[in-house]
């Protein structure tokens, strides 16, 4: 796939027209469409660019810009004691661009929809920095009743958190924030998942500073902040999206 594949394909796949996309990069709507066309060829800097909001940059490793994360729920909640760094001030103003911020980062009236989808578009669980994934044994509920035994600092997040704010589908993906991953998956008795597999699977990923801060005990259980469950279950697979529409209404 040449790049003008490549971004049409990933523009389309993100919910983006030509003109968002363009807002979101600082460029006119005419280049992404003549990128698209094959008509002109982007320079590395703006392809880098383009590809970074579309959640695949060039180089692509697997894994997500961290600062993504950060800059959502910070534009949500600006109390947070999360860091303010350069990578967080270039998603407020792209994001502003297409007005779902204002001048300062904060999220403006009936965006955090849009804001929440759009940060997952670009930090979706499955690529992850950190993530582990392992077969399923057992149920997230017993999982977090086993780490918490074991004094292992955890937040379920992703469907199974979902169900607990608000029962609706099955757990299809337990996912899990820790604070170590290797002695997480050796405490629970977790056995790694070949990568290329298909079928069940749990995934661990470590504490980085974002996704575990302001966790909540929902029935019981340690969970992400509900705005953090709704960012993964947009950036999750299957009815996720589902879930995290309907949880939207207790984060307004």
């Amino acid at each position: 796939m040449n790049i003008a594949e490549r971004i049409s394909t990933l523009r389309r796949a993100n919910g983006l027209s030509a003109r968002q996309l363009a807002a979101l990069v600082d460029v006119a709507p005419t280049t992404v469409t003549r990128i698209e066309a094959g008509t002109v060829s982007p320079s590395f800097d703006l392809a880098s660019e383009i590809l970074r909001v579309l959640g695949e940059p060039i180089g692509f490793t697997g894994e997500t810009d961290p600062d993504v994360l950060a800059a959502a729920r910070l534009a949500l909640d600006p109390t947070l004691p999360i860091a303010v760094t350069d990578g967080v001030v270039a998603w407020w103003e792209r994001w502003a661009r297409i007005r779902l911020v204002d001048e300062d980062g904060t999220v403006l009236p009936g965006q955090r929809a849009r804001l929440l989808f759009r940060a997952a578009t670009v930090a979706r669980l499955s690529r992850r920095a950190d993530a582990a994934d392992y077969l399923p044994t057992t149920s997230a509920r017993n999982l977090v009743e086993t780490l918490g035994g074991a004094g292992i600092d955890h937040a379920l997040t992703g469907d199974s958190a979902a169900n607990l704010y608000s029962p609706g589908a099955g757990e299809v993906w337990p996912v899990l924030y820790v604070a170590d991953v290797a002695a997480a998956a050796q405490t629970a008795g977790l056995r790694r998942r070949e990568p290329g597999t298909f079928g069940g699977r749990v995934t661990l990923i470590g504490f980085d500073g974002v996704c575990e801060t302001g966790r909540e005990r929902v029935d019981g259980v340690m969970t992400a902040a509900l705005d953090q469950v709704i960012l993964d279950c947009y950036g999750g697979t299957g009815r996720m999206a589902e879930q995290a529409d309907q949880l939207l209404g207790r984060a307004a």
